[in-house]
């Protein structure tokens, strides 16, 4: 009897407590604006593929995936399929799919079982009747190194341990990430929450990380155009213009041959740079960062372990920007996350804020190797060192705290190294990007008069760059790609004396009857430039003595451009040499006598050539002594430039004339090509045209 009623007691004790316990959740929940896990469909005919539900006190959208539908309202909310429901099963559980796919098992998630890939090299092994493992099919390895297991969200992971594989795991609700020197690190998985202003909650917030959207704020899902977007500009095999996926695998299997075992490259992207105070200048990525990857947004880190362990003898790690809706709404779509491991080839992506995580671990992994351990590759101290990113900086410091300087090795000469000999599909883009800028200047010598200012004839060049047709990636022809094209620099239009300066690029003159005017301009196509120079009279009519002194730097040119293929075995600054004493011969011919001394510091006191890709100024670390290869793509640019001296002829004072092209280096001569070759360029030609400009206006 005491016994029945002190467990009574008990009881009702312990009701009350649970009373009140839900009582106060459920209080606070209301407080947050609805009621933790509650679901209900989005849309009024309750047959679409989206459900709100309840989480940390807010709505959150959700989608069903797989083609299902939301059905019901309140605690009867669901996702429903026409399908029979996938058998039910554990989190976390495993099982091999058989003899037939030694690689493929399946895993249970959210109680379905999903299928995924152990990846080349492993293979599945059932280690019980519900757990399994990827194990390496050569299972010899060096002790001592580690490898994740699938993409290190299971928290699994192979160590060799007396040569052998053996598989282990980080502790629950870790995550498993591959870090250099072939080891592993477990870290608390982070879950991604949006937290948005009252302007990007509801759909848009899924909307923005669903790529079937075509809601015209988030059509552009990705921060640059993919195939999904832009099928017109992007072909399926693509991760940029023109430039293939495989490309981009080969560029950096290539980068990895050139460097060390076990040691690491690391890249950072350009930052966005500021005119003022909110206002940015249009963006454009770190060359050889571009170059390696294809991905075009700022404050991102990629990072090439070259691994005899992986498939590709690599691993590609890549930091940065996660989806951001709210920040999205303001400055535009982000590729995020998902899509640097889909789209550009990483192995793993991470959100840029963890880099300071990782460069400390690094660092700390270095320093216990020994003087002996493994090589990073990477640029801190550049020409532009105010334009490297912050993440630079971080990296700089760990490494400096830790005496580590010895181990850090410039990066950039090894990639300019394969930059410098251009592929077939880089010199079509570079094709393009030359035939867009000739017809730019046959637009404007058609368009150039008396009285019109330097301005108002760049603006007409820069708007036949966005207009002129290029082909586009179907059968159809030439499409409108003006998306792909931009200003490669700053350009000189310079008229009388003005062209007397290299780089005058005020451009606020006015052209004169009877002057010439010198225009230094490119067109850049899906970021290859060109860089062409022409000079041509501003009435169309070249005088006596300009046609003369043009003749006389064309003569030069023509010659110049005949030595750049392999036979020749000319290096650039030997072609400068002969350019020299060519020009004082040609300009002794027409009546100006010059001193050596006078040609290379007074009228002829820049390089004739220099390297030309994906920077108008390419690689520049490297040498231009050395041999003129097949491939290699370069300027070729004599000019002169009298100044108001009477040791020379009056005539000719205050005359700049430059001629440019930009040519493939061939095998031979006969293989040589002039990108520029639409490009008006003879006194007959130029005159031509412009007659024919004169004939278009009346």
């Amino acid at each position: 009897m005491i016994r029945t009623a002190f467990v009574k007691y008990v009881l009702v004790a312990l009701v009350v407590s649970a009373s009140i316990a839900v009582s106060a959740a459920e209080s606070f929940k209301r407080r947050a604006g609805c009621n933790e896990g509650d679901r209900r469909c989005y849309g009024k005919d309750k047959t679409s593929p989206y459900y709100y539900r309840c989480t940390n006190g807010q709505w959150t959208l959700y989608t069903c995936g797989n083609g299902n539908t939301c059905s019901g309202n309140g605690p009867s909310t669901k996702c429903v399929s026409e399908r029979p429901p996938p058998p039910t099963c554990q989190n976390g559980q495993r099982r091999c799919i058989g003899p037939g796919n030694p690689g493929l098992y399946y895993l249970c998630s959210e109680g379905s079982w999903k299928l995924y890939s152990c990846g080349n090299g492993y293979q599945c092994t059932q280690t019980s009747p519900l757990q399994a493992a990827c194990t390496p099919t050569a299972p010899q390895c060096i002790s001592g190194t580690q490898r994740c297991i699938d993409d290190g969200s299971s928290g699994s992971f192979n160590s060799c341990v007396n040569g052998q594989w053996q598989h282990k795991s980080c502790n629950p609700g870790d995550r498993c990430i591959n870090i250099p020197g072939g080891l592993i690190n477990c870290q608390p998985v982070q879950r991604q929450l949006h937290t948005t202003s009252s302007k990007a909650q509801g759909i848009l917030s899924s909307l923005l990380q669903t790529p079937e959207s075509k809601d015209p704020i988030t059509s552009q899902w990705y921060g640059q155009a993919t195939h999904k977007t832009h099928p017109e500009l992007i072909q399926e095999s693509e991760t940029t213009h023109g430039i293939k996926a495989t490309e981009y695998e080969a560029r950096r299997q290539n980068l990895v041959r050139e460097l060390p075992k076990g040691s690491v490259a690391i890249l950072f992207g350009a930052p966005v740079l500021f005119v003022a105070p909110h206002v940015f200048n249009q963006y454009r990525q770190d060359s050889n960062f571009y170059y390696l990857t294809g991905w075009n947004e700022p404050d991102s880190v990629a990072i090439i372990e070259k691994s005899e362990h992986t498939s590709r003898g690599y691993t590609l790690i890549m930091f940065v920007n996660d989806k951001d809706p709210e920040k999205e709404l303001w400055e535009g779509p982000r590729n995020g996350i998902e899509a640097a491991v889909s789209l550009f080839g990483a192995d793993e992506a991470r959100p840029i804020g963890e880099f300071r995580r990782y460069a400390e671990k690094l660092a700390s992994n270095l320093s216990d190797q020994g003087p002996d351990g493994s090589l990073v590759y990477t640029d801190f101290d550049t020409d532009y060192d105010i334009q490297r990113s912050m993440h630079c900086r971080i990296l700089k410091k760990q490494l400096r705290l830790r005496g580590l300087g010895s181990r850090v090795h410039r990066l950039t000469s090894k990639v300019q190294q394969l930059r410098l000999i251009k592929s077939p599909a880089e010199i079509e883009l570079m094709r393009q990007a030359s035939n867009i800028s000739s017809l730019a200047f046959t637009k404007i010598m058609q368009t150039c008069r008396p009285g019109m200012s330097e301005a108002a004839l760049q603006a007409v060049f820069e708007h036949a760059c966005k207009s002129a047709p290029v082909r586009g990636t179907s059968s159809a022809g030439s499409t409108d790609q003006a998306a792909l094209v931009r200003s490669a620099y700053v350009p000189v239009f310079a008229s009388g004396e003005h062209a007397l300066c290299m780089h005058y690029v005020q451009n606020s003159g006015t052209m004169k009857d009877g002057d010439l005017i010198l225009v230094d301009a490119g067109a850049e196509f899906a970021a290859y430039a060109s860089d062409i120079t022409r000079t041509f009279p501003v009435n169309g009519r070249f005088s006596d003595a300009q046609r003369d002194l043009y003749s006389a730097v064309m003569s030069v040119q023509q010659q110049m451009v005949r030595l750049c293929h392999a036979d020749s075995e000319y290096s650039l600054n030997e072609i400068q040499r002969r350019s020299t004493r060519i020009l004082a011969e040609e300009l002794k011919q027409i009546g100006l006598s010059a001193s050596d001394s006078d040609i290379s510091n007074r009228l002829y006191p820049h390089h004739i050539a220099h390297y030309l890709g994906i920077d108008v100024h390419d690689t520049m670390d490297l040498t231009r002594s050395q041999r003129l290869k097949p491939n290699m793509v370069v300027t070729i640019e004599p000019g002169i430039y009298v100044p108001y001296d009477n040791k020379f002829p009056k005539a000719f004072q205050g005359i700049g004339i430059r001629i440019e092209d930009d040519i493939v280096v061939g095998h031979t001569e006969k293989d040589i090509e002039n990108l520029g070759s639409l490009c008006p360029k003879t006194v007959e030609d130029i005159e031509a045209c412009m007659l024919a400009g004169d004939a278009l206006s009346k």
